[in-house]
């Protein structure tokens, strides 16, 4: 019987520091369903609880990560100038944590388009692989286009990991991004 114990939690540890899991915003993990911005029926994921089961919240994770990464340097002060224009889509509480710098954006990126009068035209994709439950993870990556028809691929990616309220209409309960 103690044996048994011990194989188990030994089996439950291995799990959780297999190569795997992924870092996330939340502490607890689980596996990750097969998300897609619209699942099927045949996924096999039911009732589990993951935010990516519901049309509605993939669909305002993605039109977020889209609004946040969506910018103007000629007119925009700084990249938080996009999250402000997503507030709409937060919650009250959250919408008053997103505060724009005070020193504007530089870099070689940003002061490029800038000059040339460019914005960003992002592609944003759900991450399959996010093992958070209750969250949607959403990458970012973005090409430049000026109004005369330039474009060239932005630097870097974001990901982003939102939290929803629990009714719809869903609004965004908190999200942190990493890269850029």
């Amino acid at each position: 019987m103690i044996t048994s114990a011990l194989v188990g939690i030994t089996l439950s540890l291995a799990a959780c520091n297999s190569p795997d899991n992924e870092p996330g915003p939340a502490p607890a993990s689980t596996p990750a369903p097969t998300a897609t911005a619209s699942p099927s029926p045949s996924s096999g994921v039911h009732g589990e609880g993951h935010a990516s089961e519901d049309p509605a919240k993939v669909a305002l994770a993605l039109e977020a990560a889209k609004i946040m990464t969506t910018w103007n340097p000629a007119k925009d002060f700084n990249r938080t100038d996009a999250q402000m224009r997503a507030r709409k889509l937060m919650t009250a509480e959250r919408a008053k944590e997103v505060i724009a710098p005070e020193r504007p954006a530089t870099g070689e990126e940003w002061l490029n388009a800038a000059a040339k009068k460019a914005t960003s035209h992002p592609n944003v994709k759900i991450e399959t692989a996010h093992h958070e439950q209750n969250s949607i993870a959403v990458t970012a990556t973005w090409q430049w286009a000026t109004a005369d028809g330039e474009t060239w691929a932005g630097e870097g990616k974001t990901t982003f990991f939102f939290t929803f309220t629990d009714k719809a209409p869903y609004q965004i309960r908190d999200y942190t991004a990493s890269g850029q």
